[in-house]
This record gives structure tokens, C-alpha cells and sequence, in this order.
């Protein structure tokens, strides 16, 4: 079973890789996917079988598409033709990568899109915190690559009005009106590599490789303990902003594992 998250805010989320038991009570959405290795995208089956059990529990969906990868790309167009007739009022598709938009727009016009955190473009790292950063560069180093008017106008244009963001360390600027905010935690995005240790080097298509084992890299460079999972290292912040009426944050996306 997951555990329900302890958060008190109203509009709460959950995101999972793979169903491995009963969704719990207390979530109004489910994100279901990856985000960061196309390789661990769930078959459209799986897709199938959380999709009915998000409806099954009275909760909205959102599939979560990965960065992509060329050899990808054909079987996610499939995937994305076979969902599309159960997707409803409600429903949306993650883009992590920005090749994945015509593909997403075509199977799909009619769902929302939200646009990844990986493509938020937040300054990541435990790092941030030595810097001792105050005023106008403490505030530029919470802010992303969506702030700017003509960043605004471009997601404007491609009617796409909420991203997804990390709980950085440093805390998170609020976003520009227009925008709405996801917040995604406990386990915050860093950095990622198309280079996973638990895949062959040079090795093309799907991955044959068992995913590892999560492990911990610590550093005497780095203040706090970084995780990695599969080909992604993340930190783990357990504290909310409390302001997150204000920061534009009106969904909170709980992850009960390391996220793919």
C-alpha cells in the first residue's frame, strides 16, 4: 500500500511508475508514467490498468511522459493513439521533453498538456545553499526559465498554462499570473543523464537492464546527501513552503518512491 502523504493543502496528487497495490483515500489526481528515462515508460497495458484504477477511485489523470529518445518515439505515438479514447474531461499529459509536443498534440487535442519539471529550468543542487545568496540574486536563483514575458507569451501560445516545479532548498519564486504551479515532493530533481550506470555503454533501444538499486552519493563538496536512481540523482526535501497560495502552488504531487 502507499502511504498517504500528511500534507493538509486541498488539492493533492499522487505519482507512481507502477501500480503494486490499492490507490489510497486522499488524492485527486494520478500521475502515472516517468519522467526521466523513456526506457521505464509503463507499457500502454499498465498505462490501462492505472488509468482505470484513477477512475475507479474518483481521481483525475495525468500521464507523465519521459524524455524521449529517437528509438522511443515510434512506440510512445503508439501508446499515446491507444490512450487517447479513454482520456476524459480532466485528464492531462506531462511533457518532459519538448519532442514529445507534436506527437502529444496529435493523438491528444483536446487534453491539457503541463509542461515537466525537467523543463522547468529551476537552479538545482544543494550547492545553492552555501552561496549565501540574499535580495535579487537569492530571488533569481528560485525562479525558472518561465518567468520572463516572452517565455509566458510562448506558453501562451501553445495554450499551456501550468508547470510542474521541485521544492528547491533555496525555496521557489512565485510564479507570474497566468501560471499555475505543481509542486512536486518529497524528492527534488537535480540532474539526469542519458549516460545510466545500469545500462551498457553505447547500447541503443530498450533498455535490457534491471533498473539498480537506489544509492547515495555523498561528497565533502556537497552539503547534503544526493540519491540515485537509475539515471537521475535527486535530494530529498521534506518541507513545504507554507505560502503556497501565494507562489501560485495549487497542487502538491507526492512521490512515494524515487521517481524513473
Amino acid at each position: 500500500m502507499y502511504k498517504r502523504t500528511s500534507v493538509v493543502e486541498s488539492r493533492r496528487a499522487l505519482f507512481l511508475n507502477r501500480l503494486t497495490g490499492a490507490l489510497p483515500q486522499g488524492y485527486e489526481r494520478l500521475y502515472f508514467g516517468s519522467e526521466f528515462c523513456c526506457w521505464s515508460f509503463p507499457e500502454a497495458e499498465r498505462i490501462e490498468a492505472a488509468l482505470g484504477a484513477a477512475r475507479a477511485a474518483g481521481m483525475a489523470f495525468t500521464l507523465a511522459t519521459p524524455v524521449v529518445a529517437e528509438d522511443f518515439l515510434p512506440g510512445l505515438r503508439k501508446t499515446l493513439d491507444l490512450i487517447a479514447p479513454a482520456l476524459q474531461d480532466g485528464d492531462e499529459i506531462l511533457l518532459s521533453d519538448w519532442g514529445a509536443l507534436t506527437l502529444a498534440r496529435a493523438a491528444c487535442p483536446q487534453v491539457p498538456l503541463v509542461l515537466g519539471r525537467v523543463l522547468s529550468g529551476q537552479k538545482r543542487g544543494p550547492q545553492i545553499l552555501d552561496l549565501g545568496l540574499r535580495g535579487a540574486a537569492l530571488d533569481y536563483f528560485r525562479r525558472g526559465s518561465w518567468y520572463g514575458a516572452h517565455a509566458r507569451e510562448l506558453l501562451a501560445e501553445l495554450g499551456i498554462a501550468r508547470v510542474e516545479l521541485d521544492n528547491l532548498l533555496q525555496g521557489v519564486a512565485a510564479l507570474p499570473a497566468g501560471l499555475q504551479g505543481s509542486l512536486h515532493h518529497p524528492y527534488a530533481f537535480v540532474t539526469s543523464t542519458r549516460g545510466c550506470p545500469w545500462r551498457p555503454p553505447g547500447s541503443r533501444g530498450p533498455c535490457g537492464q534491471p533498473c539498480g538499486e537506489v544509492f547515495s552519493l555523498i561528497s565533502s563538496r556537497e552539503p547534503g546527501t544526493l540519491l540515485q536512481c537509475g539515471n537521475t540523482q535527486f535530494l530529498e526535501n521534506p518541507r513545504l513552503p507554507e505560502n503556497l497560495a501565494e507562489l501560485g502552488i495549487d497542487r502538491l504531487v507526492f512521490h512515494p518512491h524515487l521517481p524513473r
